[in-house]
């Protein structure tokens, strides 16, 4: 993009350095304080983690950096302390990248896992995807690989809570990213992108062809002509939403158990609604696709919930219709956490943007979120506060209470509930769905 190629190569991670070998275990700082974060690099060769050593030498003051040389010396050094992220090579001899990080997952599960590999092989990938949060390229830029250590670190401090952790690790398994949005993610970052190989990965998933079409021909975009082909579909309906439906169909597809309560098509219909009502809320072309894909699976914690905890979840969701309780207090009495924190978590694990994560985590306290991007999680609170309301039977007083107004005014959202009731409705009609009021709830208002 116009940057001096010699400038550009000097900060490539290198991959063959011709540099004195490294001792198998060397700290690149020995004294830090308490809010240092600690960062293990692995790699097989000594030569890339002298590079990295050398090309991160600034991160010093904020990264206590520890470089081990092949996985077993890698896990030594973990059984000696805590590590805030492991960024480990995929291809190493005896114990591999994926080996390692696996073991890493199982034992040290607070820790992040992030792959830094040169080599890009669909196998290779595949193999990495179950248990690495993120997986970068060599040569990879020196600002992105920090970008992403430092975002990584970010969000552990947003869900930095015991709770959270100890919660999560009750359940038998989280579910993994969804195999197509990172195919998808991976095809739109190459130069020569093109929405003809974006929808051949699309219509290698039935059931995101199925939702894709159905979506893209609904009364919504009022097309003059039924789409039929599924790149046509990722040009009309745009390569961000494309993303936000192939991670919501993941959540869809669970299994969750009936004893739980929870009906999987009650949350398609609301997650699809506030995806709607986000949108329209934000009314910015540079944000609006993050914002419907953080509306899209804002709830996504009630999925892992139910299905993970399934008969105490069941329990709390009737207290939450008994006792007029909103869900996410019951949820923080009961598990220590919400299911909002939950979902965060998990599309933290998946590798999701920040402000996704952000908007997920904090859409019922948006007050808890940093300052970079208000609007993004100021439009997700309000769309699903508005449609939670309506589906409640709430008037235009009770829905106003449950808006945090000072946050939306920061983020220059001014509420219009007689405008954003008409949009529900219109959507609501344009999905052929009918919004139901919850039992023991009062009478009002319903699209």
């Amino acid at each position: 993009m116009g940057s001096d190629p010699a400038t550009h190569q000097r900060r490539q991670l290198p991959i063959d350095c011709t540099v004195a070998p490294a001792l198998p275990i060397e700290r690149a700082s020995a004294r830090v304080d308490a809010a240092v974060k600690r960062i293990l690099f692995v790699d097989d060769d000594v030569n890339v983690l002298d590079g990295l050593r050398n090309v991160l030498r600034k991160q010093r003051r904020v990264w206590e950096m520890v470089f081990a040389v092949g996985g077993p010396a890698a896990l030594e050094e973990m059984k000696r302390g805590r590590f805030d992220v492991v960024v480990s090579d995929m291809r190493m001899p005896g114990m591999d990248g994926a080996a390692l990080l696996q073991i890493v997952k199982d034992t040290y599960p607070g820790t992040a896992r992030l792959v830094l590999s040169g080599h890009a092989e669909r196998d290779a990938v595949m193999r990495a995807l179950p248990v690495a949060h993120q997986y970068l390229s060599k040569p990879c830029d020196v600002d992105q690989l920090t970008t992403v250590i430092n975002r990584t670190c970010a969000l552990q401090a947003i869900l930095h809570g015991e709770a959270i952790r100890a919660m999560v690790s009750h359940l038998d398994a989280l579910p993994l990213a969804p195999r197509t949005y990172w195919e998808i993610t991976q095809a739109a970052g190459k130069e020569d992108a093109c929405l003809a190989e974006i929808g051949a990965i699309v219509e290698q998933d039935p059931a995101l062809v199925a939702k894709v079409l159905q979506l893209v021909n609904s009364a919504y975009f009022g097309l003059a002509q039924p789409i039929t082909s599924a790149t046509l579909a990722v040009q009309y309906l745009g390569l961000e939403l494309i993303k936000g439906v192939a991670l919501a169909e993941q959540m869809f597809t669970l299994k969750v158990p009936h004893d739980s309560g929870l009906s999987l098509e009650d949350q398609r219909q609301h997650s699809l609604l506030t995806a709607r009502l986000a949108k329209h809320i934000a009314n910015d072309a540079r944000r609006g696709e993050d914002v419907f894909t953080a509306a899209m699976v804002h709830d996504v914690g009630k999925v892992i919930l139910a299905c993970g905890l399934p008969a105490l979840y069941s329990q709390v969701l009737d207290l939450a219709t008994d006792r007029s309780q909103q869900c996410h207090v019951l949820e923080h009495s009961v598990f220590g956490a919400s299911h909002a924190e939950v979902g965060a978590y998990l599309l933290g694990v998946w590798g999701l943007p920040l402000p996704i994560v952000e908007a997920v985590a904090f859409h019922h306290e948006p007050e808890r979120a940093s300052t970079a991007d208000r609007r993004v999680v100021a439009s997700v609170h309000a769309a699903d506060v508005v449609v939670e309301g309506i589906t409640a039977g709430d008037d235009d007083r009770a829905i106003r209470a449950c808006l945090d107004a000072a946050f939306l005014a920061s983020a220059e959202i001014t509420p219009d509930l007689s405008a954003w009731r008409a949009f529900v409705a219109a959507s609501a009609a344009h999905q052929r769905v009918r919004v139901h009021i919850r039992r023991g709830a009062a009478k009002g208002e319903a699209s």
